[in-house]
Formats: structure tokens, C-alpha cells, sequence
């Protein structure tokens, strides 16, 4: 994990023209995947680099990775951001079609794992893939060694008896080195030791894992950042581990890394974004995980590169209502077939019990973004209300008198009235309220979870206000 980052940021965030010449005779010795169907960017557009990491400690490569990040960045921003995707994440495998774990779709003997893996991100997430790093975890630990260990913030003592995680002096900064650093990144099992001196294990298992790895990746990233540009012979030691324990993918040129090089020179590691995505349980196995699409939505909007605020159609469930009284009978069929060749999951047309003479979108608790996703697919103007009885994810359209097409692209946000009020009631042309100035909703970059000990202690390694380590 890392060294991954490394090679992308710290690798890069150096002074380029002081070291291209050697960068440029290490590259010739980096493994490479020729064969990889990625999309290119244009010059200076973000780009994603999907980031595997595999267990090579035997001598045997496992198949399955350990870890699976997707950082973006944005050279003409210098904005990155970055999140991992549970190992133990239920999704549809690309080349089977069937639904497995995440990590198994690395699995394959015949060399097409990482193609698989690009491909299932891509399929499952709509997050287009651009580049391939992947790292085993001796570099990993000859990393973590080579910049002196890792200091990370230990309010309590903590244990992970399977990753061989032990470390006891608490509340305590402790410099963590390769092999207990290694430990730390990969704990699944993750314990640690309340007032009453009892273990509380932690049961999100690699939910609390993957924050914790961004504690850590944060931390190490600024000690590397610091000790190579105060030293710049200290990137030679680093370029020369990532040589021999990394593989790229055919695209990323000498070229591409001294270009990000010189843009990020003087990266500040607090700026890394970090994003943990939401899952809930898999129903038919509780030590698997499906993502929260509904709260993932905002944060798998950062590596697509839209706004935030906007919704995939096919994570919306919508019903027609015909508010006609029969005047127009074919409406909710029509509308329905229209918004399904959109994207939208539909729901059985069905008549309202109301006349309506001006359209209604409702939309559920808290999820105004999906009635307007809705909304901007309709020509008529319709006002937008909260319905407290509509579950997540579902939209319901009433289709008034003035109701005239759906259009496939999305009209801008601010072509949209606000919403007024809440509930379902008939509309009449006495009680419909003017359009208002437009809301600016999903147009901000959503912030990125911030991690913290408090209250559960499962995430640790930043160190309390006022307190250096």
C-alpha cells in the first residue's frame, strides 16, 4: 500500500529534474503488463490508478489480492483522493457474471486477473480505470523500514493475533516498523483494550481496516515526502525497492511520472483525501459486505469525476402515476417505458386517485438529489416534494395535465424549481408555488470521512489536538 503510493506520489512528488536521469534507467527494469485494456486520458486530465496488493512473503504470488485502492489524481489540481474497496465486497465478477467476492476477480492462473479485476471495477462502479500498480508486501515492509518506521497514535493498547499485530504501551506514540507496520495495514481482527482491561474486538472487520490503512498510508506519506526532499538520496533507496517488487501496466511512461513529479513536488500529505465507502450486511453470508449505494453514491462520484450530488439512474426506483383522470390513458405506460430506457428501475405503472394539473415528483427522506436526477429528465416543469411514506432509493412521478415528455439527457440542476413543502397532495393551480431561485445541491466536493479514536478505538494512528507524534 504504500510503496503503491509511493510509486505514484512520493515517487513523484519529487524533484524530477534532479533525478529523471536515474528514474529513467530503473524504469527499464520495472515488470510491466503490456496486454491491459485502460482508457487514456487526455494531457493533464485526472486519471485513476487502480493499486493491488499481493502476499509474496512464501515465494508463492497469492492470486487473490489483499488490498484494492483506487486513487485519483488531478495534475491540473493537484487534488488526490483515494478509496479502498473491502476485499470481502459482494459484486458482480466481470468474466463470470456470477457474484463473488471482489478480490477473487484477480484470480486467474492465466494472467487475465488484472484486465478481470479493471473490468469488475468498472462494470460494478461505472469508475474508469487508467492505470495498474501492483506491490507484494516485502516491499511494503522495505518501505516502511527505509523511511525509518511510521509513528502512529496508540490512545490503547490494540492486538490482532492472526496478523501478528502487538503493541501494548498505550496512550503512546509508537514508531511502527516494516514487520509491525505490515501487521497493522492488514489487521482484520482487530482488537483493542477498554478501562476495564477487556479485549473489544472490532466487528466491522475490513470496513475498520480499510480506514485504518489511511491513517497509516497518510502518515507514511508525509514522513516519506519530508525525508526526500531534505535528501534526495533517500528517493534512490525508494525507487530501487518499487523496482523490484512492482508491475505496471504498459501505459504509465517515464515521461507520465516526471510530468506528475514536477506537479506535485510540494504535495502536502494532509491533503490527501481519503473516502471509506459504506457497506452493509450480504444477507446470505454476515461475514461478507454489499456496498451502500445510497451512501456510497457522493464519494464513487470523486474518482468518476462528476459532481457529487449527481445519481446513477439505475440506482432509482421509480412509479408513474397518471394524474390525468383517463384523459391521457396510455401516460404512466408511456412515461414508464421512456424513464426505463434511461437507466431508472421502474415500478408497475398505476393511476393517482386525484386529478393533477401541474406534474409531481416525490422523493424519499433526505434524498432530494434522486427526485431532481428525475426531475431533469422531464420536459414540463413539476415540483419537487419530500414524501415521509416513499423508502429509500424509490422516486414516484405523478404525471399531471401538464405533463409533456421525457428527454434521455439531464437537464442542468438549475433549471429545476426548489422543492415546496412535503407530502403527496393533489396540486392546483391556487396552491402550485413559484419557481424560486434554484438550490445549489451536489454541485461541492463532499468531504472526506475523517477518521478518529473516539469513541469506538478501532481507528487509531492520529494523535489528539495539541499532541505531536
Amino acid at each position: 500500500m504504500v510503496l503503491a503510493v509511493g510509486g505514484i506520489i512520493v515517487g513523484m512528488s519529487l524533484l524530477a529534474t534532479s533525478v529523471a536521469g536515474y528514474m529513467l534507467v530503473k524504469y527499464q527494469s520495472i515488470d510491466r503488463l503490456g496486454d491491459l485494456d485502460v482508457p487514456q486520458a487526455g494531457s493533464g486530465q485526472p486519471e485513476n490508478y487502480l493499486i493491488v496488493a499481493v502476499d509474496t512473503r512464501e515465494g508463492q504470488e497469492s492470486l487473490n489480492t489483499d488490498t484494492i485502492m483506487v486513487v485519483r489524481i488531478d495534475p491540473e489540481s493537484e487534488r488526490v483522493a483515494l478509496t479502498s474497496l473491502n476485499r470481502d465486497l459482494m459484486v458482480t465478477i466481470a468474466d463470470t457474471g456470477d457474484i463473488g467476492m471482489i478480490n477473487s476477480a484477480y484470480s486467474r492462473p492465466d494472467g487475465t486477473g488484472a484486465q478481470n479485476l479493471i473490468n469488475t471495477i468498472d462494470q460494478n462502479f461505472d469508475i474508469a480505470i487508467n492505470h495498474f500498480i501492483a506491490v507484494d508486501f516485502q516491499s511494503f515492509q522495505q518501505v516502511v523500514d527505509a523511511v525509518g518506521g511510521v509513528n502512529m497514535y496508540f490512545p490503547y493498547p490494540v492486538r490482532d493475533k492472526k496478523a501478528g499485530l502487538y503493541q501494548y504501551d498505550a496512550p503512546a506514540c509508537v514508531t511502527l516498523n516494516g514487520e509491525q507496520g505490515l501487521a497493522f495495514a492488514r489487521s482484520r481482527y482487530f482488537q483493542y483494550m477498554d478501562e476495564q482491561g477487556s479485549w473489544v474486538s472490532d466487528g466491522s472487520a475490513d470496513l475498520g481496516r480499510v480506514q485504518r490503512q489511511q491513517v497509516f498510508l497518510q502518515r507514511a506519506l508525509g514522513k516519506a515526502l519530508s525525508q526526500v526532499r531534505s535528501n534526495p538520496l533517500r528517493l534512490r533507496e525508494l525507487v530501487d525497492i518499487g523496482v523490484a517488487n512492482v508491475t505496471l501496466d504498459g501505459e504509465l511512461t517515464i515521461g507520465d511520472m516526471l510530468d506528475l513529479a514536477e506537479r506535485f513536488q510540494d504535495f502536502d500529505s494532509d491533503k490527501l483525501e481519503a473516502y471509506p465507502l459504506p457497506v452493509k450486511e450480504y444477507p446470505p453470508d454476515p461475514n461478507r459486505v454489499l456496498l451502500d449505494e445510497a451512501g456510497a453514491e457522493e464519494f464513487l462520484n470523486v474518482f468518476r469525476g462528476i459532481a457529487p450530488g449527481e445519481v446513477r439512474p439505475g440506482l432509482i426506483e421509480v412509479s408513474v402515476l397518471n394524474g390525468t383522470q383517463g384523459q391521457n390513458a396510455t401516460l404512466a405506460g408511456d412515461t414508464s417505458s421512456a424513464l426505463q430506457q434511461i437507466g431508472f428501475e421502474m415500478a408497475a405503472p398505476q393511476d393517482a386517485d386525484d386529478l393533477y394539473e401541474h406534474s409531481v415528483v416525490l422523493y424519499a427522506p433526505g434524498q432530494l438529489t434522486y427526485g431532481q436526477r428525475v426531475a431533469r429528465h422531464l420536459t414540463s416543469p413539476v415540483e419537487l416534494r419530500e414524501d415521509p411514506d416513499l423508502p429509500s432509493g424509490h422516486v414516484r412521478v405523478i404525471a399531471g395535465l401538464d405533463f409533456t415528455t421525457v428527454h434521455e439527457d439531464p437537464a442542468p440542476l438549475e433549471s429545476l424549481a426548489p422543492p415546496v413543502g412535503g407530502g403527496g397532495q393533489p396540486v392546483t393551480p391556487t396552491s402550485a408555488q413559484a419557481a424560486r431561485a434554484p438550490e445549489t445541491t451536489g454541485t461541492t466536493v463532499p468531504p472526506p470521512t475523517t477518521t478518529t479514536t473516539e469513541p469506538t478505538g478501532f481507528v487509531v494512528g492520529e494523535p489528539p489536538d495539541g499532541q505531536e507524534c
